[in-house]
């Protein structure tokens, strides 16, 4: 495990799923879904959550990096509220935020793809985050929540 965790190939894919949904988007269904994504005010929401997102994600990179050059799990900051806060700012900011800016039908789909993939890498990660950490980890992962504050487990 990396400084980036899992992270890395699916941020690649979530924003290909995202490119190619928006792609779809434009070549076969603009003439359906525009007329009734347009009106909705969704502009200032996505930009705003896309800004958010790369709040969170800058805070928690700079918070990881001290942390994994000592070899130290990383508990203050970001992460006394969220135990993965790339991937949160990813899947409940950024991909959304991206999705509405487009408008797209499809394109509105790529916050599912991108939970679904990111679960897949959160199980992974964890499984290696308890066996390097151990007791540390699973007090940590009891009282922190994972994608979303307060919702642990």
């Amino acid at each position: 495990m990396n400084r980036w965790g899992a992270g890395t190939a699916l941020y690649r894919a979530s924003l290909c799923y995202t490119k190619l949904a928006f792609l779809y988007d434009e070549l076969l269904f603009a003439a359906v879904a525009r007329p009734y994504v347009k009106y909705l005010p969704v502009r200032p929401v996505g930009t705003a959550l896309v800004l958010l997102g790369i709040a969170i994600y800058a805070a928690a990179i700079m918070r990881l990096y001290q942390s994994y050059d000592t070899s130290r799990l990383e508990t203050g900051g970001i992460y006394a509220v969220l135990r993965h806060p790339m991937y949160a700012a990813w899947v409940v900011c950024i991909i959304p935020g991206v999705s509405l800016l487009a408008g797209g039908f499809l394109v509105l789909t790529a916050p599912l793809f991108t939970a679904f993939v990111y679960r897949l890498a959160i199980r992974h990660e964890e499984v290696w985050l308890e066996s390097t950490f151990g007791e540390t980890y699973r007090a940590y992962r009891a009282r922190v929540g994972g994608v979303v504050p307060g919702l642990t487990g």
